[in-house]
């Protein structure tokens, strides 16, 4: 008893001893030393306009009116204020020599954070302030967190209200707003703290609640730090929830996360960047697997009317970020997830050209050549390294609609490799390898396709009608070239082109649609077309160095064949060509002059060969011999009159580099023929490419 009377006697004394300090002692003259303190560190004026206040109990002190000086070159005088700063002490804490603080409030703070032209920052005090004393190397540098959390304040109860944060960059114009309207951490129950945000960015309310681990155990976890939070925005929430072992070194992740969007372009545009206006929902599980490595489970995402699932990991351990992802969907609709512009197509039955015979609303650079010269963005592929496989039950895009659809990815060290593989493309297949080089900015292709129903194809995809039925279409295509731009891609292209179309029926006015100059040119060709049945189109192309070469190119409908010869220049864009239309019609050949098709890609003229019509060689053996080896292709040139099915063998044997049929007999005195291509008009360049020899 005694002993314990003497202790309360000294805890007596100790308090009147701190209330006697805490009445006597003015903390207002410790002012000039903190101004000066602040000064000399960042060379910068602080000013306090008010007294500071000292309190007992709760032992705590308050400030008002405080403002930080800007830099000299700022906008502004200030580059914060701060309408009143409020700490609040456990004293017990104190006694035992632990810094614990029982309430912090922040009120009515305006901070500018600011670059000028020149790229200083006002928040960057170097050459303000002397250079600070090296520390021996020695002396420890390790973070007191690897010491526990006792260096460092825990704080139980923060309150800020009406805190505004201001960013501005001169350079790149970049300006953003964020107000705090509130933001409140208070001690709940078993040691978590609720917390609530309340803010506007840039115009944009945002809300966040939740709860988190304390802040003692996230200096120096004993056990897996909890989270639980959910953030909402305009049209749009997302949460994670789940506890990390290791929250101060981001290790031991064990987390869940959502979100869900009404809008995605509303979303998207808080960030500064476009998105379509589609829905969007998602889930995943995120683990680590070691220092700045992470898994990604049970992916599940709904875009649209699209799905995606799968799994993944992300490694930024590396010397570049390396993601890897095994995805799949059971619907894909690519095109829901473009810009409404993008993948405007033309109406099925639309013509691809207007009155001059020049292309309809294709793209041209800004010098009116059809390729661009823009500089493809291939250092991009040095930005990551990538591994994707993927695989979709239903795939839609531009220009494809498809099932069974599969692509494996991989990007390493600037090389990006594709593997497509589609099982079902309008009733066929298609099968490809490309590969773009970043470093020796080149890229090589090869594509096979097989048995793709052309009719289904065009239609399903409202490019045309132009073939209304059947023309089942095989496609193999090699090629390598540079990748610099597109228009060196095409001026360096080499390798090779086979295309074949089998039987089908033609729109009857597809003439008139798609080649208007031609048919002016060959004015028979209107009625020589009319109700027909196409028995192939076939292209055996040749590139070397941007010229288009052909082996072969006919169209053939029986009644009526188109080949010719000539070059195509990638290049230059330039078009040099001659089409033979023949046919078995006697009456009908003598009404088929040759064509001259001359000028640039984007507009091509078509003339009767003046030449040809002074000698009277009209739809002849004469009119065509001159074609070399493509004069096989006209039934002129056949022996004993070939049906239009020995015609298309004989061209696919041609485009194939094959001994041409036995039937097929050399033109006398047959010279090799001219490359020959033709340039592409709109939508017959969609669909059929270059089948038509234009």
């Amino acid at each position: 008893m005694r002993i314990l009377k003497w202790a309360l006697v000294v805890l007596v004394l100790l308090v009147a001893a701190a209330v006697v300090a805490v009445l006597t002692v003015d903390v207002n003259r410790f002012k000039p030393q903190i101004v000066a303190a602040v000064e000399e560190a960042t060379g910068r004026k602080l000013d306090i306009a008010e007294d500071m206040k000292l309190s007992l109990w709760p032992l705590g002190i308050g400030v008002k009116r405080v403002s930080f000086a800007n830099a000299a070159w700022g906008s502004r005088p200030q580059m914060a204020t701060i309408g009143e700063f409020t700490a609040q002490v456990d004293l017990m804490a104190l006694i035992r020599s632990q810094v614990k603080i029982d309430s912090l409030v922040l009120n009515d703070v305006d901070l500018l954070l600011e670059k000028d032209r020149q790229g200083r920052a006002n928040w960057d005090f170097a050459g303000q302030k002397p250079a600070p004393q090296q520390q021996p190397q020695s002396q420890s540098s390790a973070p007191a967190t690897q010491s526990g959390g006792g260096n460092i304040p825990a704080i139980e109860n923060v309150s800020m209200k009406n805190v505004k944060l201001v960013y501005r960059d001169a350079q790149t114009n970049a300006h953003n707003d964020v107000t705090l309207t509130e933001l409140s951490v208070k001690q709940g129950s078993g040691g978590l703290l609720a917390t609530r945000l309340v803010a506007t960015v840039d115009g944009n309310a945002i809300t966040a609640d939740g709860t988190l681990g304390s802040l003692d155990e996230l200096m120096a976890p004993s056990r897996p730090w909890p989270i639980k939070m959910t953030v909402t925005l305009p049209d749009a929430k997302a949460s994670v929830e789940g506890s990390v072992a290791q929250p101060m070194q981001a290790r031991g992740l064990t987390l869940k996360l959502t979100a869900e969007a009404a809008d995605l372009s509303k979303l998207a545009a808080l960030a500064g960047a476009a998105a379509p206006a589609v829905p969007l929902s998602l889930q995943a599980d995120v683990k680590d697997l070691g220092p700045q490595r992470y898994a990604l489970a049970n992916i599940v995402a709904k875009i649209a009317d699209s799905d995606l699932s799968g799994s993944g990991e992300i490694n930024l351990a590396g010397a570049k970020p390396a993601v890897k992802f095994d995805l799949a969907s059971k619907s894909m609709d690519v095109t829901r997830l473009m810009p409404k512009d993008s993948g405007a197509k033309p109406a099925s039955g639309s013509s691809g050209g207007d009155a001059a015979g020049k292309p309809a609303g294709g793209a041209q650079s800004s010098d009116g050549r059809l390729f661009s010269k823009d500089p493809l963005p291939l250092d991009g592929l040095n930005a990551v390294d990538a591994v994707l496989a993927y695989k979709a039950e239903q795939f839609r895009a531009p220009m494809l609609d498809a099932q069974g659809v599969v692509l494996n990815l991989t990007l390493k060290d600037g090389v990006l490799n594709l593997k497509p593989a589609i099982a079902n493309l309008s009733n066929g297949s298609l099968n490809g390898d490309v590969t773009l080089n970043g470093k020796a900015k080149s890229i090589s292709a090869r594509l096979d396709g097989k048995g793709v129903v052309l009719s289904e194809y065009l239609q399903k995809n409202g490019i045309s009608d132009i073939v209304r039925r059947g023309g089942p279409t095989d496609l193999a295509l090699d090629v390598t070239s540079s990748a610099v731009s597109v228009r060196q891609m095409m001026a360096g292209l080499n390798g090779k082109l086979v295309l074949k179309v089998g039987e089908g029926e033609l729109k009857e006015e597809y003439i008139r649609q798609f080649l208007p100059g031609l048919a002016r040119a060959v004015s028979a060709l209107d009625r020589a077309t009319a109700k027909t049945k196409l028995h192939c189109v076939v292209s055996g192309l040749d590139f070397k160095n941007g010229v288009v070469m052909p082996k072969a190119i006919l169209a053939e409908t029986g009644s009526m064949t188109m080949t010719g010869d000539g070059t195509a220049n990638l290049g230059t864009e330039q078009l040099d060509l001659r089409l033979v239309p023949s046919s078995r019609d006697t009456g009908l050949a003598a009404a088929l002059p040759p064509v001259k098709v001359r000028g640039s890609f984007t507009d091509p003229s078509f003339t009767p060969d003046t030449a040809a019509l002074a000698k009277g060689i009209l739809g002849t053996a004469a009119g065509v011999a001159a074609l070399g080896p493509l004069a096989l292709l006209s039934p002129a040139m056949g022996s004993g009159g070939d049906d239009a099915a020995t015609a298309c063998a004989k061209a696919v044997a041609l485009a194939e580099g094959r001994p041409v049929p036995q039937s097929a007999q050399p033109a006398a005195g047959g010279t090799q023929a001219q490359p020959q291509e033709q340039k592409p008009l709109d939508n017959l360049r969609k669909g059929l490419g270059n089948l038509l020899g234009r």
